[in-house]
C-alpha cells in the first residue's frame, strides 16, 4: 500500500480511536449523539458546520496529520542552541529560536497525577467552550466540522479585530497516538481562502494546492522548508505519575507576525495558569 494511504489510514484510527464520529456519516452521527448528551450538544450547535465529503475530509486529515507528525519531530529535537527566559513567576522556562523567517516558541510543563490526563485533554481541547473566554488555548471561531476532534477554524487577532489580509483558516485536531500519548495540534498551517466558508464551499483543491511538509528531513530544516505557522501540543503519561506537556508554537514572519506572537505569549499564559489550577 502507498506510504501516504498508509499514513492517512493511520490518522483517521487515531482520530476514530476515541470518538464518537460526526462528519463522515450522517447516520452514524444521529445514533452517536443518542448515546452522548454533552456529544448531542456540541453535533446541535454546529449541525450546520458539518462537511458531509468524505473526500475533503480524508484531505484534512492528511494535512494535519502531517502537521502532527513535525509536532512530533520538533518536541524530539534538543534546546541546547535555544535562548531561554524564565516565565513571571521564574520556575518555568520558555525556550525560542530563529532559524531563517521561523521563529519557534517552545513550553514544558509537568502536572503531578498521570490521573488527570484526561482532564487535561479536555482543558487543552477547548474549541467549543463558550464558558471560556479570556483563558482559552485555542483561538478561532468553528467553520467547519469533520469530527468531533478535527475541525476547521477561522483565525482571528487576539485583539479580536478582523484581519485586513486574505481570512485565513487553520485545522485543528487532536490524536490519539496511544493511551499514554496524545497530540492536540492548534492550529495547523494557514489554509488561505479569500470568501467566506460556508456549508457548501468545496475546500478540495485548497487541501490539494497546501504545500507539503517534507518528511525525510531534520524537523527544524523540514519547518523552515514549509515556511508557515504551525502550533499544537503534545501529551504524554509519565512514569513519574506526572503528565509531561510540550507546547510548540512556529511562527513565520510575515505580515501577522506581531499578532500572531502576542497570541502566542497570551497561550503561554493559559497554560502556565492552567497547570497550577488543575
Amino acid at each position: 500500500m502507498n506510504k501516504v494511504y498508509i499514513k492517512i489510514a493511520l490518522a483517521l484510527l487515531s482520530l476514530v480511536g476515541y470518538m464518537e464520529n460526526v462528519a463522515f456519516a450522517s447516520e452514524t452521527a444521529t445514533n452517536s449523539v443518542k448515546k452522548s448528551p454533552a456529544l448531542q450538544n456540541e453535533f446541535e450547535q454546529n449541525k450546520d458546520l458539518i462537511c458531509s465529503d468524505i473526500n475533503e475530509a480524508i484531505l484534512a486529515v492528511e494535512n494535519v496529520s502531517s502537521t502532527s507528525e513535525l509536532l512530533i519531530k520538533l518536541s524530539e529535537t534538543s534546546v541546547d542552541d535555544y535562548s531561554t527566559y524564565y516565565t513571571e513567576n521564574e520556575n518555568k522556562i520558555i525556550y525560542s529560536k530563529k532559524i531563517g523567517n521561523m521563529d519557534i516558541g517552545r513550553l514544558h510543563v509537568t502536572i503531578p497525577s498521570v490521573s488527570k490526563y484526561l482532564d487535561i485533554l479536555r482543558n487543552l481541547w477547548d474549541v467549543n467552550n463558550p464558558q471560556k473566554t479570556d483563558d482559552k488555548i485555542i483561538n478561532g471561531n468553528i467553520v467547519r466540522l469533520y469530527c468531533k476532534f478535527l475541525v476547521m477554524l477561522e483565525k482571528q487577532n487576539i485583539d479580536g479585530e478582523n484581519l485586513r489580509s486574505k481570512k485565513r483558516y487553520a485545522l485543528g485536531a487532536r490524536f490519539k497516538q496511544s493511551n499514554e500519548k496524545t497530540v492536540i495540534v492548534c492550529p495547523s498551517r494557514n489554509i488561505y481562502y479569500e470568501g467566506t466558508i460556508q456549508q457548501e464551499t468545496d475546500l478540495k483543491e485548497i487541501f490539494e494546492n497546501t504545500k507539503s511538509i517534507e518528511d525525510d528531513i531534520d524537523a527544524e530544516e523540514a519547518l523552515v522548508k514549509l515556511g508557515d505557522n504551525i502550533a499544537g501540543f503534545i501529551i504524554k503519561k509519565g512514569d513519574d505519575d506526572q503528565v509531561h506537556i510540550t507546547y510548540i508554537n512556529a511562527i513565520c514572519e510575515g505580515e501577522n507576525y506581531t499578532s500572531d506572537k502576542k497570541e502566542r505569549d497570551a497561550t503561554y499564559k493559559n497554560i502556565l495558569s492552567l497547570a497550577q489550577r488543575i
